[in-house]
């Protein structure tokens, strides 16, 4: 069953934003156990509502996603995971064989490794630099902000300044994304191999690991690089996320394969709204000025 905001149960609930990779991952694992719920959406763009007080309150590491389940936190995606897996009814998605779990936990793991967000961002870095330098810039003026005035939360929000600047500092790299283009082939070309022949990454079913990697595959075709496997590149991933994609989990969550415009531009026209306001009035005033001239 989809989450969604009108569902009537209130015993799961997830601090969600529909473009989040990590929330994503979480969403599909609800989905495919069937697992009604309530989301709360936590707005990470423009609007950086993670950063909240009484988001960092709830989760101190200002991210998404976080489960509250029973009066129980839950803020890591790959404990989320498992704690969904373990604790609630539906589909099980780790296997039982204690072979099957292992091998299921390598492939999560390798996944799990992978820098997504450094890959996200650093292809932005690449593209539209100015862009990145500013949101990170933003990023440490609203902490300090937040800091200021929370001083319960002081030292939260400076262990949260020290990951946006140790992530800024990482994304001036000019070579990391090439460094990590080389690592996606590399686990990709494991993957190719492991799935000839097969419906799912680990056994007979579908797991945890199918979880992952249906969402790594999801981000890399949204950021344009699905041509790692289509064509004939590597046929058998190919064959592998059709099939992933055709499940109704992926439609449920939903896997988002381009990034919802949309949702961002709402979201920067009502944090920059005054800025917006002033430049409409400037530009109305310059065309009265105009008009008045003839």
């Amino acid at each position: 069953m989809a989450m969604k905001k009108e569902t009537r149960a209130d015993e799961v609930v997830l601090y969600d934003y529909p473009i989040s990779y990590n929330c994503q991952i979480v969403r599909l694992v609800l989905c495919e156990k069937g697992v009604p719920g309530k989301t709360i959406r936590v707005d990470i763009g423009p609007m950086m509502e993670q950063f909240t007080p009484n988001f960092m309150r709830l989760n101190p590491s200002g991210q998404v996603p976080v489960l509250l389940h029973q009066n129980k936190v839950v803020t890591q995606t790959l404990e989320i995971m498992y704690y969904l897996d373990q604790h609630l009814p539906g589909t099980q998605l780790i296997p039982l064989a204690t072979e099957n779990r292992a091998a299921m936990e390598k492939w999560v793991a390798m996944e799990r490794a992978f820098p997504e967000a450094d890959f996200t961002y650093g292809l932005v870095e690449q593209g539209t630099g100015k862009i990145v330098a500013r949101d990170m810039e933003r990023r440490k003026k609203l902490i300090e902000k937040y800091m200021m005035v929370n001083p319960d939360l002081a030292d939260s929000y400076k262990l949260k300044l020290e990951a946006v600047v140790d992530w800024q500092m990482r994304l001036r790299d000019p070579d990391l994304v090439d460094r990590l283009v080389d690592q996606i082939h590399k686990m990709l070309d494991e993957l190719e191999k492991q799935v000839a022949g097969r419906n799912f990454i680990v056994t007979e079913n579908y797991t945890l690991a199918d979880v992952v990697w249906t969402a790594f595959l999801a981000r890399l075709e949204m950021v344009g690089f699905k041509r790692m496997w289509s064509l004939g590149a590597r046929p058998n991933i190919e064959e592998y996320y059709i099939r992933m994609k055709q499940r109704p989990s992926f439609a449920c969550a939903p896997i988002h394969l381009k990034s919802s415009l949309w949702l961002v531009i709402v979201s920067a026209i009502k944090v920059f709204r005054l800025q917006l306001s002033l430049l409409l009035g400037i530009g109305i005033i310059a065309l009265l000025s105009v008009s008045a001239s003839f």
